[in-house]
């Protein structure tokens, strides 16, 4: 299960807008960000960066449902993060979206897929190809889980699973919205690139034409000699 109401995560309202104030909240550890849903106006707010990594490592990791607690107030909601954008080359977050949890209304997610088994199709010279790694999903608060699993151990090569396989693990109230034909991994045999053998067909081709040139200069100079004589 993935909600989580004991874990608490204090933000505060944000005033200033623009990249300079941006800035200057990252520089302090907070990061800008924006709660929206619910049937209420977005809220712009900022956020303690610590307190988000805490968060992440939670089973669920972003499809965790926390408690959003409003710094200086009683306001709190069920809420978790939507998105989430990373600086790729320092890692600190650089803006994120919460959405407001309404028990009883469904959520659209992207629930992660954890491959799992040793593959025989590999043991065989195959190669498992990992297609898709998330599925996005439409799903109620209270069946909110950590995520697909998906046993490859008897995946043969040229074998393949799809979405669909994995349509046991979904909750009653739950369904995919994505195309249950879709592959998730498929057990392929490795590609062996071969070397062209048109090169060695030209070079040969080269050298048998430079070895007969001489022999017709050499015949040329020859005639000539006759004529002369």
């Amino acid at each position: 299960m993935a909600e989580s109401p004991e874990i608490v995560v204090t933000v505060e309202t944000r005033e200033g807008r623009g990249s300079a104030e941006a800035g200057r909240m990252r520089h302090q550890g907070m990061v800008p960000a924006v709660v929206y849903g619910g049937g209420k106006p977005p809220v712009p707010i900022a956020v303690d960066e610590h307190s988000i990594r805490e968060l992440l490592k939670s089973a669920a990791g972003e499809n965790t449902i926390f408690l959003l607690k409003l710094k200086g107030t009683d306001e709190e909601r069920l809420a978790m993060i939507k998105e989430l954008q990373v600086n790729r080359i320092s890692g600190h977050f650089i803006h994120i979206d919460f959405i407001r949890i309404t028990r009883g209304h469904k959520l659209t997610v992207k629930m992660p897929v954890e491959l799992v088994g040793d593959c025989v199709g590999v043991r065989h010279g195959g190669r498992v190809d990992f297609v898709t790694r998330d599925i996005e999903i439409e799903i109620l608060p209270r069946e909110m889980f950590d995520k697909f699993v998906l046993d490859v151990s008897d995946l043969e090569v040229g074998e393949h699973l799809k979405v669909a396989d994995l349509a046991s693990q979904l909750p009653e109230n739950a369904k995919f919205l994505e195309d249950e034909n879709r592959v998730v991994a498929v057990v392929e045999i490795p590609k062996i690139i071969e070397e062209p053998v048109e090169e060695e067909i030209e070079e040969e081709e080269l050298v048998s034409a430079e070895a007969e040139e001489p022999e017709v200069i050499g015949k040329g100079k020859a005639e000539e000699e006759e004529e002369t004589e």
